[in-house]
């Protein structure tokens, strides 16, 4: 058989398939073309109400974005140029004399406050946050379990967030609940006497000085730790009941005890909430009310005509707690924290 005549032969039997192919009929036709509108009318739809949706978010955050921009990020703005400034008062206004970076310079080697309260600052949030993310997780295991009164002791830690501010706790304090105990002293919530036996404990026990201190101050804050706890709390209250029950089911057939499921399911899979409640608790433990840099900032007012210094104060201030927070999720929490990628 010649070529051409094997062309001639594949040709007829391409030409019998596609005579043998059934052709659609013209309600099949008619069909195809109402199902393709009817796909083009729901993407137009679907895309419709995405964009009613979004607008309607958008007028909800609008009174957020009018108050962020008039009352937050204007006054941010007018107090980094104020740190450059000396500031005063004249007829009408403010007046300001550009400085550069005097006010820098003298915070760090005229002002006798601020770096000891600062270094005072970064001691408290040392040994206050992992004692807050501890006591945190250790609390909303217990909540999470089944036990009568459960809704009341949720209630009862929460109630901190709820009433926590400054003016409570003065008047708490005030009213003979105070925010610091100590070892060796009467305290309005618990006493500890001179011949304490938990001090003579600490002293007897080899521990360092250093270690025993740190202990002391835990004692000495356990009030506001407990007052501090109660968003943290939350978070991890959502974390645990966010864990998949199919895993504990899967490791208990497996055979793996209580231990093992807190080491391996539990506790890995609180890593990202973990490192949420920790920069939260840097930041409170920066901004709390108490804290001397904030009464600092907030003593170097307008009023004070010092309100250069104090704005100097509180962007370098602001530094500090970035850089803080960039180190621990760079060199600690980008190793530790378990994700699902």
């Amino acid at each position: 058989m010649t070529k051409e005549n094997s062309q001639a032969v594949e040709s007829e039997e391409e030409l019998t398939e596609e005579q043998k192919a059934p052709r659609p009929t013209k309600e099949e036709k008619e069909s195809l073309r109402a199902t393709n509108k009817t796909i083009k009318k729901k993407k137009k739809a679907a895309a419709a109400l995405s964009l009613r949706q979004a607008k309607t978010g958008y007028w909800f955050i609008l009174p957020w974005m009018i108050g962020a921009f008039f009352l937050f990020l204007i006054p941010v703005l007018s107090s980094l140029v104020y740190s450059f400034c000396e500031v005063g008062a004249k007829a009408g206004g403010i007046r300001l004399n550009f400085v550069g970076f005097d006010n820098y310079a003298y915070i760090f080697t005229k002002d006798e406050n601020f770096l000891p309260y600062l270094t005072g600052s970064l001691k408290d949030m040392l040994y206050q946050v992992p004692i807050i993310a501890f006591f945190s997780m250790f609390i909303a295991q217990m909540l999470n379990q089944k036990f009568f009164g459960r809704t009341v002791s949720r209630i009862l830690f929460f109630l901190p967030v709820i009433i926590a501010s400054g003016v409570t706790l003065e008047i708490l304090k005030t009213t003979g609940m105070s925010t610091t105990v100590s070892l060796n002293q009467s305290s309005n919530i618990f006493t500890y006497q001179d011949n304490s036996v938990i001090l003579e404990f600490l002293n007897e026990s080899g521990l360092s000085n250093s270690v025993i201190e740190y202990l002391k101050n835990i004692v000495g804050s356990i009030f506001d730790i407990t007052w501090k706890s109660g968003i943290q709390i939350l978070l991890y209250l959502s974390a645990l009941q966010g864990i998949p029950k199919s895993y504990y089911e899967v490791s208990s057939l497996e055979g793996a005890t209580a231990w093992e499921e807190y080491w391996k399911i539990t506790f890995p899979l609180l890593s990202p909430m973990t490192l949420v409640c920790v920069i939260y608790t840097i930041i409170d433990s920066f901004t709390y009310y108490q804290n001397k840099i904030m009464k600092m900032i907030d003593a170097n007012g307008v009023s004070s005509g010092k309100a250069g210094i104090g704005s100097a104060v509180a962007w370098t201030y602001f530094l500090v707690i970035i850089i803080i927070l960039v180190l621990i999720v760079k060199f600690i929490f980008s190793k530790t924290v378990y994700t699902d990628e």
